[in-house]
């Protein structure tokens, strides 16, 4: 049973049969296949994280999906490749902590996928590698970027830093633990700050006209924003206990 949820949540469909046919709707299957993993070990009351071969697999596929990650400019790419980023801690969270981290992550990286329409829908793709200054130009798409980047980079008091933080706090910490924490933090570290440095930050691009969000658009992107900071919240209530 281990082997089937390391085959979903580690990004083996997505490599061998998805990625080379890429689609943007492809982020859907792959959050599907890590519900339906979070779903199993629910239902089978699965606790994974003694199983030393899965945490292992899972720690090389995040280092090359990071890898990945860091060399492409598509947003849609990116919102699959940060599910597998953090595939280890699917494996190492005690699964209280591990439904609310793929809660918050998944509603992150679905604001990251819309984000990704966003430029697709006004500059032809959702590549970001040429558009830049962000902040200044187009400034509710710069904000709701950079919360949905500092939440992927695991900056507190964020909800993906919290039940990190949680779980340090409450599991067993050894070896491959401290391996886990560097792999996937620097990897989800690394690339969103990449993103964040050169699209929200960056020199805007004189060539482009900005656009940005529009009042439906912002709409939906502050009412995901509650969400994360209703999980948060509660992340920060559970620290206090």
């Amino acid at each position: 049973m281990e082997l089937i949820l390391l085959f979903f949540l580690a990004g083996v469909p997505y490599y061998i049969f998805l990625e080379k046919g890429f689609k943007k709707y492809i982020f859907f299957i792959s959050a599907f296949l890590l519900i339906l993993g979070l779903g199993t070990m629910l239902l089978f009351g699965l606790d994974c994280n003694q199983n030393k071969i899965c945490i292992i697999f899972a720690i090389l596929t995040s280092l090359f999906t990071t890898y990945k990650a860091l060399k492409t400019t598509n947003i849609y790419k990116l919102t699959n490749y940060f599910i597998f980023i953090n595939s280890p801690v699917y494996f190492l969270f005690s699964l209280e902590y591990f439904i609310f981290f793929t809660f918050s992550l998944l509603i992150t990286l679905l604001g990251l996928y819309l984000i990704g329409y966003y430029y697709e829908k006004n500059y032809g793709s959702a590549n970001f590698y040429s558009i830049g200054g962000l902040a200044l130009e187009a400034p509710f798409v710069g904000f709701f970027l950079r919360i949905y980047l500092i939440n992927l980079a695991l900056y507190p008091p964020f909800p993906n830093a919290v039940f990190l933080f949680n779980s340090m706090l409450k599991d067993k910490l050894d070896f491959i633990w401290y391996t886990v924490i560097i792999v996937f933090f620097f990897g989800n570290f690394f690339v969103a700050m990449k993103i964040l440095v050169n699209t929200v930050f960056g020199k805007a691009n004189k060539n482009i006209f900005y656009v940005d969000l529009e009042s439906k658009e912002r709409l939906i992107h502050t009412a995901l924003n509650v969400i994360l900071l209703s999980v948060g919240i509660y992340g920060l209530t559970e620290v206090l206990k």
